[in-house]
């Protein structure tokens, strides 16, 4: 299998590779670009004296209003926002209290209804949740030594956080409300929820575990409500003969409710209760955005960068790059325009590039 060969960012970002799930602009009316016709600009974010500016999640209201977060190995340049213009710093610590932290997740509903998750670093707890109103930032503290990895914003009053220890959080507008899923976890693993998403009042999540005794990774597919979770399948990845059956980095919900999840074999889509392989590639996959049934994108590592037209996959060989240089995390689209959103890992400083298609 093919992988980032910078260790720096493999640690970090097989944490981040969590689930996605973009509640933005609606399905556009009209005739939708294809991707491969578009004209491409790339936008490059680099925080000034910073070895690392690493965004790897983005979520858009529109073209206009596009958010992307990550991190940065300093205390500045770790959110970004796009006006349409051009993209601007956004620093919410002058309402909420300061800390070292990054941010793996962003996700919202609209313009003035913006959600971010991360964890915060040498400080008295790691959870870290942040919510723009369109005014101002608010911290929803949990008081917990846990790291938020995963987020769904479904609506208003129904907000679902994944997190270390597969702890789920669960806010409803109101008061947060707390569940840990019972799983069978060998003795001294790492485990936590690298993809959460909610459909038809039911919540799918997949749990990643590392077994350090065992030198295997263990992942648990589940589903179900607060108190009341369902293991639907499991599985072990040891060596090349383990059997995959779905993406290990984690899942998403499409705009027309379409479940898939994405990883170190390709991309899966979940139908009729069973993962049926869409994109079967010995690269890492990291992300889709579904717009409809005939539109959807998927990127990963290399550049890995995915049109499906309605009939097939088909590779936009633009951005790929044989060194493994390009790492593509996320992507959002509204049909008329695309963002791709990819980090640097071979060069230093590195950075991040934003792809703009139009």
């Amino acid at each position: 299998m093919r992988t980032v060969s910078k260790l720096i960012i493999l640690a970090f970002l097989f944490i981040i590779s969590v689930s996605c799930n973009d509640k933005g602009t609606d399905p556009v009316n009209g005739e939708l670009k294809d991707p491969r016709n578009m004209k491409w600009t790339a936008d490059t974010i680099a925080y000034q004296g910073s070895f690392q500016t690493l965004m790897i999640s983005m979520w858009a209201s529109s073209p206009t209003d596009v958010w992307i977060a990550g991190h940065n190995e300093i205390m500045r340049g770790k959110i970004y926002r796009y006006n349409g213009a051009d993209w601007k710093e956004v620093y919410p610590f002058g309402e909420i209290p300061i800390s070292s932290y990054s941010l793996t997740k962003v996700m919202g509903l609209d313009y003035h209804n913006v959600w971010m998750i991360g964890d915060r670093r040498g400080y008295t707890r790691k959870d870290l949740i942040i919510n723009w109103d369109g005014s101002k930032w608010i911290e929803h503290n949990q008081n917990l030594q846990v790291r938020p990895i995963s987020l769904f914003v479904n609506n208003f009053h129904d907000v679902w956080v994944g997190c270390d220890s597969a702890i789920v959080l669960h806010y409803n507008g109101v008061k947060w409300e707390r569940d840990k899923l019972k799983l069978s976890i060998p003795k001294g693993s790492e485990y936590f929820i690298n993809g959460i998403v909610s459909k038809e009042n039911t919540i799918y999540s997949n749990v990643a575990v590392h077994d350090v005794v065992g030198h295997r990774y263990l992942f648990y597919f589940v589903k179900g409500t607060m108190n009341n979770w369902t293991v639907l399948d499991s599985m072990e990845q040891k060596n090349p003969d383990s059997v995959i059956k779905w993406g290990n980095r984690g899942l998403t919900l499409g705009k027309n409710g379409n479940i898939y999840s994405y990883g170190d074999w390709g991309l899966w889509i979940y139908k009729n209760e069973v993962w049926e392989r869409t994109i079967p590639i010995n690269y890492t996959m990291l992300n889709i955005y579904e717009l409809n049934e005939n539109y959807k994108i998927a990127v990963g590592v290399y550049g890995m960068v995915w049109f499906y037209d309605g009939s097939q996959w088909k590779q936009i060989e633009k951005f790929y790059t044989a060194d493994g240089d390009l790492y593509v995390s996320d992507v959002w689209t509204d049909g008329k325009e695309i963002f791709i959103l990819s980090s640097t890992s071979n060069q230093y400083p590195q950075k991040t590039i934003v792809w703009h298609g139009k």
